[in-house]
This record gives structure tokens, sequence and C-alpha cells, in this order.
């Protein structure tokens, strides 16, 4: 059964819709409904879709050729939004203002990538300086690394799909797309529009399933040149092993900070917090998990934090005025609630929600994080926030970075010295002033440090990092 136009089945190799060797089931998040059914490679097709990829990756791509077909590709994207949106409401239990927000960021990202096709250029080189070399002309240009393998995470199954094969796209690559199994619906319709967009076939090829089978066989693939996976640290740790020589750029886990200091403008940092810390319950990489406040202010912090928290509405997202909605999984939700156990166990308090039901977290506000908790140092990917406060900007800092992990931080403050104390002591990719961890405007450079990963998202920075270096020279001679 299709999930989408009554034609596509999930799986696309060579530029058409393939019947597989099985399926799966997606459900509804919410209702636990079938919301589609999803093809499955055998080994064979996936081996064939990697070689079509690889020989189209062989073929010449003009960047106008690209540029267009990414703009072609996102009007057909937002002539089916109402589609799109309701996929994605269905597979992924969030709530109707995330769908809009992600579907608008997604076209946003396409439109980018266009640009940065556009404009990919090299440099001329001067070499004229060395002696020997004074007639010589050097430059480079940009050109594709050739085959790129996308896996993407189940919680951004538009904008992280899209983060990945338009800049792939515009650096003129093929893509081997395989989206998170809970969550593929999505990327079934961003195939559909590439296609008909005009997409030359062999382009992209879309393999659905698990990541032990299908994910497994395609970073093993010789012609793979390029692997971009969001992710665990362990699944990204077990790729860069098996993808041998491929450039890896790995997104993997987080628990990210946001420190509130004395002067920080209350009314304006609160509701982002909130927002940042269960906006699609919790289940972002970038989710204010630890909020570190100084005490001077930590009371009156928490205090507002609960009243704004207890007032979120959560449940089934399909319902009006729903907030928050379920987990991934019964078993995200039965781990959130395990680490709730343990700092509680470690004196932290519950001052707003606490409690599990199934796949539902209620949003949860704690105070009194201790630093040996789990949830100090692991992601809860849940819709918790945890408050623990801290009396100087080293005590803050060591707090932030006490855990492996290292993609943004929040910092809200009016000092900019205190801005620039914490911008150069905190361990991340990213430090966000006057806005939380979360903060993520698709153009910027986003990645992160230590276990968060390397590289960065961002389609210049993207489309930079899937091309290579072609270094081209004129030895020149005076005429004759």
């Amino acid at each position: 059964m299709s999930p989408t136009s009554g034609t596509a089945t999930g799986l696309l190799v060579d530029g058409a819709w393939r019947t597989g060797d099985g399926e799966f089931a997606v459900l509804d998040k919410n209702g636990g409904e079938v919301a589609g059914r999803v093809a499955t490679p055998a080994p064979a097709q996936v081996t064939a879709a990697l070689d079509s990829a690889a020989r189209a990756a062989e073929t010449d791509f003009p960047v106008g050729a690209r540029a267009r077909t990414l703009r072609a590709a996102a009007a057909a994207l937002r002539a089916r939004r109402d589609a799109v949106i309701a996929c994605y409401l269905a597979e992924t239990g969030f709530a109707a203002a995330d769908a809009a927000t992600e579907f608008d960021r997604t076209l946003s990202v396409f439109e980018l990538s266009a640009q940065e096709a556009e404009r990919l250029t090299g440099e001329v080189v001067p070499v004229q300086a060395l002696p020997g070399h004074e007639n010589s002309l050097c430059l480079t240009q940009r050109v594709p690394v050739g085959l790129v393998v996308a896996i993407s995470p189940f919680n951004a199954p538009l904008s992280t799909v899209a983060h990945k094969l338009a800049p792939a796209i515009a650096a003129g690559n093929a893509v081997a797309l395989k989206p998170a199994q809970l969550t593929p619906l999505c990327a079934i319709h961003l195939a559909e529009a590439l296609l008909e967009a005009g997409l030359p076939a062999g382009r992209l090829q879309l393999l659905c399933g698990s990541g032990a089978t299908v994910g497994e066989q395609i970073v093993r693939h010789p012609a793979v040149r390029y692997v971009t996976f969001t992710g665990s640290t362990e699944v990204g740790r077990r790729i860069r092993a098996a993808c041998g020589l491929a450039r890896t750029h790995l997104e993997l886990g987080s628990n990210s900070p946001t420190v509130i200091w004395p002067d920080a403008d209350l009314d304006h940092a609160l509701p982002l917090v909130v927002r940042a810390g269960y906006r699609k319950a919790g289940q972002v990489c970038t989710s204010v998990q630890r909020l570190l406040v100084h005490e001077r202010v930590a009371a009156e912090v928490a205090e507002r934090l609960a009243v704004l928290v207890g007032a979120l509405r959560y449940g089934d997202t399909r319902q009006d005025g729903v907030e928050v909605g379920p987990v991934i999984s019964e078993d995200s939700a039965r781990r959130a609630e395990t680490l709730l156990a343990d700092a509680v166990d470690l004196g932290a308090r519950v001052v707003a929600g606490g409690g599990v039901k199934e796949s539902l977290v209620a949003p949860t506000l704690l105070t009194g994080l201790a630093p040996e908790a789990r949830l100090s140092a692991e992601e809860a990917f849940a819709p918790v926030v945890a408050i623990s406060t801290v009396g100087s900007l080293e005590e803050a800092a060591g707090r932030a970075n006490a855990t492996r992990y290292g993609l943004q931080a929040g910092v809200f403050t009016k000092d900019l010295d205190v801005a620039f104390w914490f911008a150069r002591h905190l361990r991340m990719g990213g430090v966000i002033v006057n806005d939380t961890s979360s903060y993520h405007p698709d153009s910027m450079p986003y990645g992160g440090v230590k276990d968060s990963g390397h590289g960065v998202a961002g389609p210049r920075y993207a489309v930079d990092d899937m091309s290579d270096t072609r270094t081209v020279v004129l030895r020149l001679r005076p005429p004759k």
C-alpha cells in the first residue's frame, strides 16, 4: 500500500518505485493505527541501488540544472503541503505547529541549497610569488565527491532529510537515502517531489528499513565517498568504523545546557526555555535539558517555570490545543522514567509533571539536579528540563562541560563580558547568547564536538564539505 501518491512504495531504485522482499507498517504515534506501509529491499536491491547511484555520480549534472531542480522540487513539495503535513503528524506524533515550522524550514533549505549551487566556485592560488613559478596560473574547482549516503533520524523527518539531500544535490552528487524506520513517510514525499522536478534517474535512491540491515549494508558499499548521519553516538561510531575512507559528517547525541545569569531578562528567557525544552516532546538534539541558573535568581526562575510548564497541554496532538505529544515509543518513555527516578533518588525535586503512561511523558521540571545524576550527563530525549543552581562563571562552565557531549549551549545575559567569557569556555559547537541551546536558523553552521560528532550542517558548509577540491595548473610560456 502506498503511503503517499498511490505509486510510491518507499523503495526507489534507479528512478523507479519497486516492490521489495517485504514491508513494514508505519504507525500513527498517537493512536497506534497504521499510517502507511513501506517496502523493504532485498540485499540485492540495496546493491543495485548503490551501483545505480555510483553510475549516476559519474555523469555530468550542470550547476544550473541542480539549482532549477531544487527549486522545482520545493514548488512540488509546496503543492502537496497538506498531504505532507498529514503524514508528518501521523508518523511523529508532534504538534501541528511543529509540522508547519518544519515544512517551511524544508522549503528554505531547498532554496538556500539552490543558491549555493549557483555560487559554487574555487579560487585562484597565488603561486606566482614562488621562485620558478612566475608564469604559472593555479586555480581550484569544486567538484562532486560522488556517491553520498544519507541516514536521517526520526525526530526531523522533513528538515533534517532536506539538510542532507539538498546540499548533496547542489554539490552535484548522487544520494542514497535511508530515513528512520519509525518516520519514513515524509522522506517518500521528498523523493516524489524531486522526481517530479526532473532529478535525473539514479541520482536519488530511497531505501527504507532498519539500520542493522539496510543501514549496515549501504555504508559498506565500496563506491560510497561520503556518509552523513544523524543519530546516536554509539551508531555513529559503528558507521565511522564501517565506511573506510569515506568522509563522514556525524551529528550525534547531546545533553544541551542553557545558562541563566542574574541580569537576564526573564520575561524574554523563560518562554524560550519552555519552547526549547518541550517542543517535539523534548526530542530535539538541542533541547534544553539542563538549565544552569545563578543562585541569585534560581528561586524565581523555578517558580515561574513551574507555572509555565504546568500549563502546557499534553496528550494526543490530534486534539486542539495540545502542545506536547508522546515520545516516539514506550521504550523511550520508560528510559525517561528511569532517568527521572535516578535524579529524584539523588535529591532532585519534581516541581511540574513527572508522570509517565505508555509513550506519554508529562512535561516535567526538576530542581536540585545533582552533578552525579544521569540526567546531568546523558541525553533524555524526552520533555524533561532539570534546574541546577550555580554561583560563579567557573561553576556554570564546569557543570555545562561535565558531559561527553558538546553540541550547543545557550546563555542569557546582558553583560557582553560574561557572554564572551562563556563563548570562550563552553566546549560546544555553538554558543547562543540570549537564546537557548535550541536556536538554529538553517543557514548557520551547525555541528558538535566531543561525542556530539564532527562536521557542520548548513547548506553553504555542507555543499563545501560534499565537494572536493580539484587543482588546475597552467604552466604558461611567453607567446612566440
